[in-house]
């Protein structure tokens, strides 16, 4: 009976906490989305959208841990971050959050944010417009770490040739999170 309960409270725990990180993704994802497409318009018939959502969460590379190793914050973190990026993770998209963040609210960045897209869905479509004016937006998997900080990267694809990106730092204050900085912009 002892052990039925400690399984049970273990399992519970760990629902509520991976219920937790969709909340917090949702609400990382919404400052994201918000800041990029502040500029943009909402789609409406027969308007051209020029910034699309990557649905997947991008895989974390080591050239994140590169970026933070002379961070004044995030340079304490670096093997953190790393064993973060080098732990396997199973592929993941943005559905829930997704889902969390659009139900009955947010409905005018929805209209500009649209349904996320996979790489062939975007490739398509640029292709039938024939123009090189719409990007990508990738988000990868959240880093979070310690003394409630988050770390993450932020990438724009165009074409082979034409990509930019940046990595972002966040931090929970009161319970709620904020954008910290941007850092590390890169573009090719």
């Amino acid at each position: 009976m002892k052990r039925f309960l400690l399984v049970f409270w273990l399992l519970l725990a760990g629902i509520a906490w991976s219920q937790n990180t969709v909340q917090d993704n949702a609400a990382l994802l919404k400052i994201v989305l918000t800041k990029y497409y502040a500029n943009e318009k909402p789609i409406v018939k027969d308007r051209l959208q020029l910034l699309f959502f990557y649905k997947e969460k991008a895989n974390n590379t080591i050239e994140i841990s590169e970026g933070c190793k002379n961070h004044p914050v995030l340079k304490n973190y670096v093997s953190e971050i790393k064993k973060q990026i080098q732990a396997p993770k199973p592929l993941d998209n943005w559905d829930k959050e997704f889902e969390l963040l659009f139900t009955n609210q947010h409905q005018y960045l929805q209209k500009k944010v649209q349904a996320p897209v996979s790489l062939a869905e975007f490739q398509s479509k640029t292709a039938t417009n024939g123009e090189n004016n719409q990007r990508m937006m990738i988000v990868n998997q959240p880093i979070y770490l310690p003394n409630n900080y988050c770390l993450i990267k932020v990438g724009f694809y165009r074409s082979i040739e034409h990509n930019s990106g940046s990595f972002i730092l966040f931090q929970k204050i009161n319970g709620q999170w904020q954008w910290m900085e941007e850092f590390n912009r890169w573009e090719t």
